[in-house]
């Protein structure tokens, strides 16, 4: 970024900011203060994150400061999956890169796994708070019947319906 960019935020949204700098930074983010600014102007956009063929912007860090002013922070993205904290808050779009690149790198329907793999996987989905989809809202998971219940006759003295 070679000019630093004047964001327009709420009042709130530069309290929030303030309160969450290393958030913000964390995001890679880098966010430079003017206290002598007119309200709403308070801050200036030096720096941005990219990731390969992405570059993240303005759009980007109001997203996250936008999240963070959600209930402090607290938001639905945050508890989404078991092990995420307030210092984990990203915006929408990287936490979507991130989706998109962990399920291109995942396990597929029909891929061969032995026993031990499937043991894990298994082990891992248990850990989860929600497994039932991947971050995109793919299943994960599918309901098994066994064969043998359903071709099973019916017995002559079975009253039940």
């Amino acid at each position: 970024m070679c000019r630093p960019l004047r964001l327009e935020l709420s009042p709130e949204e530069e309290v929030v900011a303030s309160m969450h700098m290393d958030i913000i930074r964390k995001n890679g983010f880098i966010l430079e203060e003017d206290p002598h600014a007119p309200p709403g102007h308070h801050f200036n956009l030096r720096a941005v994150p990219f990731s390969k063929n992405i570059t993240f912007g303005v759009e980007d860090v109001k997203d996250l400061i936008s999240t963070l002013s959600d209930s402090q922070g607290e938001c639905s993205i945050i508890g989404s999956y078991k092990m995420d904290t307030s210092d984990s808050v990203c915006p929408t779009r990287v936490r979507a890169m991130l989706a998109s690149r962990a399920c291109r790198s995942s396990v597929m329907v029909g891929d061969p796994l032995g026993r031990n793999e499937m043991q894990k996987i298994v082990e891992h989905l248990a850990d989860l708070k929600s497994p039932w989809n991947c971050p995109h809202g793919r299943p994960t998971m599918r309901h098994l019947v066994d064969l043998t219940t359903l071709s099973k006759e019916p017995d002559e003295n079975d009253t039940s319906c």
